[in-house]
């Protein structure tokens, strides 16, 4: 999506984002971009593997997949988030602070597709490929990062026909549980299993 198209949003949804719920507000923005055929980033999290060393990954949900993206090694180090989790474009949708501080910006928004061309081991699922989505709250009380505070996680595993995904968000990149949740329910087209 390029500055033209989400202001074009912007001033056909005028009345809609001044008096919706932020949830009816991102579903407007989701819908709007599916009629547009458009595929944008909504919302980001921070996968990483057990000591955090391998298998750390970005999880981009855009309004028709989930494309997982692995990290660098100095993004494994420099992991900047959005804000909240969401994308730029959301999150301006969200917010009439963030979207006075977007007129004349020079932003670069990267694309779905340069997210995948970035690198051949970036891959995605399709939502509609997704048989079941589990969104499971956790904790490892054994494990102690070097500042002596417990290692808390959440968990997402995907089941396709042929593939199971797992990935562990930590909460301190990504939020907690009660933050993300929400989210994923307006993002994902699929039922969240929350067990």
């Amino acid at each position: 999506m390029n500055m033209q198209q989400f202001e074009k949003f912007l001033e056909e949804k005028k009345s809609i984002l001044k008096t919706k719920s932020d949830a009816e507000k991102l579903r407007s923005f989701i819908m709007w971009c599916k009629q547009k055929n458009i595929e944008e980033i909504i919302l980001r999290l921070s996968s990483e593997g057990k000591g955090g060393w391998s298998n750390n990954y970005f999880l981009d949900f855009t309004t028709t997949r989930l494309i997982v993206t692995k990290k660098s090694l100095s993004r494994k180090f420099l992991d900047v988030g959005y804000v909240a989790g969401l994308a730029p474009f959301p999150a301006v949708v969200l917010s009439e602070k963030l979207r006075k501080k977007l007129d004349g910006s020079k932003q670069v928004i990267t694309s779905p597709d340069e997210i995948l061309d970035a690198d051949s081991s970036n891959y995605f699922i399709w939502y509609s490929d997704v048989q079941e989505f589990v969104f499971r709250k956790g904790m490892e009380s054994t494990v102690v990062n070097m500042f002596g505070r417990m290692v808390v996680s959440n968990y997402i595993k995907i089941k396709t026909a042929n593939q199971t995904y797992e990935y562990k968000l930590p909460v301190n990149k990504n939020g907690s549980y009660e933050q993300i949740l929400p989210w994923l329910s307006v993002v994902l087209p699929v039922k969240i299993s929350t067990s």
